[in-house]
């Protein structure tokens, strides 16, 4: 009984010393090695205009790999390609779907396909933090070949495309929610850290705020949930005027993988609103918003 009792108190001991010792949560990829992550995305929008109202259902299924390059101090610098850029929109009396696992002939599609052929090099913080990217004017100059193979009445329409995606802050935005914002510092369980960065959806940029709460330790992986609050900043775009602030929120639930610092899994549900005023040929539209998306991300093994 004496044994037993010993031995259960140093198990009891030892359990508590486990939920006690912090964790020490970092970006810290093995150099030379790939990791690849799929992101799916379903994504209702409401959109009203002029007193009518339709509803749009987009589906994006994203899969991008990353690889260490070389790391100085606290910055990684990564190599990131878009492996596959899969996007379907349904509305009615309207579909539309383009992959970029073929050159195909839409001009978007061609413009996808090029982005997956070349690598972009980002770097990193180890607090998973986008820094810049390294080699962004030779990777557009690649990706803008694609221009050559277009008939002169697509020459133009395509450009305006490819400057929105190749921007430098969408670029960025395609990459940073893939990872976590990390403390760097140890934490306990319950413990909770606040981030912020600025993202970008076509021309428009939101501020979002998070906030992360460390849950659980178990089986190499930190359990974390998350919540966001996003609020839209004024457009660039002279064609676009927000007239009331898209605002938003979206909780998380995240399992980041202690050894490399990844997201091995996340859930999210979001749901943002607000209205913005549309310039085209010379006439306004008033466009009210309404957005409901959820997304499932995986670390491929």
């Amino acid at each position: 009984m004496k044994t037993f009792l010993s031995t259960l108190l140093f198990t009891l001991m030892s359990v508590s010393l486990m939920a006690q010792t912090p964790a020490t949560l970092k970006l810290n990829l093995e150099k030379g090695k790939t990791y690849t992550v799929k992101t799916v995305t379903k994504q209702t929008m409401q959109q009203g205009v002029s007193g009518q109202s339709m509803v749009a259902n987009v589906l994006a299924n994203h899969v991008i790999s990353f690889k260490l390059l070389g790391r100085e101090k606290d910055v990684l610098e990564l190599e990131v390609r878009f492996d596959t850029v899969v996007n379907k929109i349904s509305a009615p009396g309207y579909s539309k779907e383009t992959s970029s696992a073929q050159p195909g002939k839409d001009p978007l599609e061609r413009l996808q396909n090029k982005m997956s052929l070349y690598p972009l090099n980002a770097k990193f913080s180890t607090a998973g933090k986008f820094v810049a990217f390294s080699n962004l004017n030779e990777y557009k100059t690649n990706v803008m070949l694609f221009i050559d193979s277009l008939p002169d009445s697509k020459k133009d329409d395509a450009k305006k495309q490819a400057d929105m995606l190749l921007k430098e802050s969408a670029l960025k935005s395609s990459i940073e929610p893939l990872f976590a914002h990390l403390t760097e510092k140890p934490v306990n369980l319950n413990d909770s850290w606040e981030s912020s960065y600025v993202t970008s959806v076509s021309d428009i940029s939101f501020l979002v705020f998070n906030t992360y709460i460390l849950k659980a330790v178990e089986n190499g992986q930190a359990v974390l949930t998350a919540s966001s609050e996003i609020e839209s900043m004024p457009s660039s775009n002279s064609s676009v005027k927000i007239e009331q602030p898209i605002k938003g929120s979206a909780t998380f639930d995240i399992r980041v993988d202690l050894a490399t610092g990844m997201i091995a899994t996340q859930s999210e549900k979001s749901k943002m609103e607000g209205s913005m005023t549309v310039s085209n040929g010379g006439t306004d539209y008033k466009v009210d918003l309404k957005i409901e998306a959820q997304a499932e991300t995986n670390l491929m093994k």
